[in-house]
């Protein structure tokens, strides 16, 4: 009977938050005193930060937005929530992400890199290499005895960032995509979920969240066909339920905002301190939106992609994003101009034009929806007199996604006005992630280019901070663990937790750097690379802004390595990857493969026989 309670959960709960949230006054924030308690000294090493008063943490992901997408990076897109969240705040103009969902969340979790924690690559892939016995993949081992750097859900040795903010007495929730629970299996030819590796097992006391990697934004039609994105499981406190089970009114960025604002509510008086992590799906196809969020883009887009594009170069250099002298990546060439890119806007029949402005309307739409939504949680931190204590996060959790919902291509797509609504399965294509991306090269799982892993970020941090110049200082995604640890006053474990050993945190602590005064505050040691891989492809940058890259490139055959030769850039000069200086520098290219061969070995990462193909949709635009 509890079960069948437990399951009519979502359909009940998200009814009654409207009057519950209604109800909030003026009230409470961190409590005051050492961050850390008797349960999470157990197993740490090193001291723990006292601090005047604990604060809150609410970390927001965006699902597959690129870096010039929100206002404050450059777009015209109206996101004045999370501009604003820079005005208290600063921007981190050079943070980087993995080049693909679940690995990121993965090192955002544990504060080590992606391969050491259970997410060398999100499981499609895996499944992908397997299948095609791309050795190692499918030749050494099957599914059956994956790699745990590649089993698709954090390995048992890796730290939880909500399991360590519980024990030290802090409130854990979250709502949106989790990402972090397969594991493979013989028996089902690929993936499943592991029920071990839910949220909640995680450390999260409260959780509503989307297990797939993508799904449907609105629920599934009641007595209609069931399309392959309303195929989604959910869980609620860790008990799972298809998404046909999600209440008829169900949007998930509303949705999921609304969920995160009960579990905040439900204990605003306790006296203990929250993390809230609210993991959006938005703007991640299928490009689905309300009919209201789509309307207010009609026409802005019909300018194209040229356009559009060089606007947001020239507003980032008016905000300060770039320097003046920067010089922006010009993009793949068509095919008509000797490339292999698609079409520039100019080469598109008048309906192809109508079809693709039709679908960034969406995708627009679907960013503005979010910020709507950030502005709710905003909004009630301050109407409870919580936001100068909350430490706020915001990031994108990859570059731009050219990738066509499940082999839906937009091109398929004949009456305009159902692009977007309920059912509907389509992407914006490789010309506007390229606008997503400005001014950077490439996109999604592209890893050696910068567009893949150049994410926007910003943070607000506790007290009455006014606005900061931007920080410049290369910082990545597995630096937030030890940052937030940091900043709780809770000491970082090294060797073991709670009397079992650890995957070591290889992140380091941004708070002195966050809370400088200088736009190129140290971060890191002044020898250190920094240096990733997904698939075989990937990057090493250098202390003295030297970048190493391999990438492949949409269009171009990808039989053999020697297909994707190692190209050097100077970064400090060059961060649009326009001049490959490898043919100058072999000195510093040597030295840089040095580099990746000790990451390759110290991170277990698997490189595959054979570069995986470029992902593209012959039939995309």
């Amino acid at each position: 009977m509890q079960k069948n309670l437990r399951r009519a959960t979502p359909r009940t709960t998200f009814a009654l938050l409207g009057g519950l949230l209604a109800l909030a006054l003026a009230g409470c924030g961190g409590d005051s005193g050492p961050a850390a308690g008797d349960s999470s000294a157990a197993g740490n090493s090193g001291p723990e930060t006292l601090i005047a008063k604990r604060p809150n943490f609410l970390v927001i992901l965006a699902d597959d937005m690129g870096y010039s997408d929100i206002g404050a990076f450059g777009s015209e897109i109206a996101t004045p929530n999370i501009d604003a969240l820079v005005r208290d705040g600063r921007m981190l103009t050079r943070f980087y992400a993995a080049p693909a969902c679940s690995p990121t969340r993965g090192m955002l979790m544990t504060g080590a890199d992606s391969h050491r924690v259970g997410l060398g690559a999100m499981e499609n892939n895996v499944t992908a290499l397997v299948n095609a016995r791309n050795a190692p993949f499918g030749v050494d081992f099957t599914y059956d005895n994956i790699p745990p750097g590649y089993g698709g859900h954090l390995v048992d040795g890796a730290l939880s960032m909500p399991q360590l903010f519980k024990d030290a007495g802090y409130h854990t929730y979250m709502a949106g995509k989790w990402h972090l629970a397969y594991e493979f299996s013989n028996a089902t030819g690929g993936s499943r979920f592991l029920p071990a590796a839910y949220p909640k097992k995680k450390g999260f006391e409260r959780s509503f969240a989307l297990l797939d990697g993508a799904g449907a934004h609105f629920a599934p039609p009641r007595g209609g066909p069931v399309g392959r994105y309303d195929g989604t499981t959910y869980t609620e406190d860790d008990v799972p339920f298809p998404a046909t089970q999600l209440p008829a009114d169900f949007y998930s960025t509303r949705s999921y905002t609304d969920k995160l604002l009960s579990y905040l509510e439900s204990n605003r008086g306790s006296g203990k301190p929250f993390f809230a992590y609210a993991a959006y799906t938005a703007p991640h196809w299928p490009l689905q939106a309300p009919d209201s969020d789509i309307a207010a883009q009609k026409g802005r887009y019909d300018e194209g992609y040229d356009v559009i594009r060089a606007r947001r170069i020239a507003k980032m250099k008016q905000l300060g994003v770039l320097p003046q002298n920067f010089v922006e990546n010009a993009g793949l060439a068509s095919v008509a101009e000797g490339g292999t890119g698609k079409k520039r806007w100019t080469e598109l029949s008048v309906a192809e034009r109508a079809r693709q402005a039709r679908a960034m309307e969406v995708y627009a739409a679907m960013v503005s929806n979010l910020d709507t939504q950030i502005g709710r949680l905003v909004t009630y931190l301050r109407n409870t007199g919580q936001y100068e204590d909350t430490v706020i996060f915001f990031m994108s959790d990859n570059g731009a996604d050219s990738n066509p919902a499940a082999g839906a291509a937009i091109t398929a797509a004949t009456d305009l006005d159902s692009i977007g609504k309920p059912g509907s399965a389509v992407a914006y294509g490789e010309r506007w992630a390229e606008v997503s991306a400005a001014p950077f090269r490439l996109w999604k799982t592209f890893t050696g280019a910068e567009g893949s892993v150049s994410v926007p970020a910003m943070i607000k941090l506790q007290g009455k901070y006014q606005g900061r110049v931007a920080m410049a200082s290369p910082a990545l995604v597995k630096d937030l663990l030890p940052t937030f640890l940091d900043m709780a006053g809770i000491a970082l474990p090294t060797q073991q937790y709670e009397g079992k050993a650890i995957v070591p945190v290889t992140g380091v602590s941004l708070r002195g750097a966050l809370q400088s005064d200088s736009g190129m505050p140290m971060v890191r040691p002044p020898t250190e690379s920094i240096a990733f891989e997904y698939l075989g492809q990937g990057y090493v940058n250098g202390p003295d802004g030297w970048k190493l890259s391999r990438t492949a490139v949409p269009g171009m055959p990808t039989r053999t390595y020697a297909d994707l030769p190692w190209k050097l850039f100077n970064t400090l000069e060059d961060r649009g990857e326009t001049k490959d200086r490898a043919g100058e520098r072999p000195d510093i290219v040597d030295a840089l493969k040095k580099d990746w061969e000790r990451y390759v070995l110290d991170s277990k990462v698997l490189i595959p026989a054979t570069p995986p193909a470029a992902k593209r949709d012959a039939s995309a635009l």
